[in-house]
């Protein structure tokens, strides 16, 4: 049987690490240092999906399931796993 290969991404900063997916706030987030609070699951395959407070608003108040109006609203972009660790990070500092 042969083993599911894992996602990697080449990230300019980190090289070679898992995929992370996460909305343009928190992206933003990584570049102004300013922090928008982050709130992530890892879905089955261990990769990190996160999205700041203004999209869980959001998403909340448009019936809690993803789709392309929230989507379009959080314009999710691909990060690398060691720069979500960074948001992780800066979010839960005081």
């Amino acid at each position: 049987m042969a083993s599911k290969e894992e996602a990697r991404v080449h990230c300019n900063q980190h090289g070679s690490s898992r995929p992370a997916y996460v909305c343009s706030h928190s992206i933003a987030s990584l570049r102004d240092g300013r922090k928008r609070g982050l709130v992530f699951v890892r879905d089955e395959d261990g990769q990190y999906n996160g999205w700041c407070d203004e999209c869980d608003k959001f998403l909340m108040s448009h019936g809690e399931e993803w789709n392309d109006e929230t989507e379009g609203f959080a314009q999710i972009s691909l990060l690398c796993e060691f720069c979500f660790d960074q948001l992780i990070e800066m979010n839960e500092a005081s």
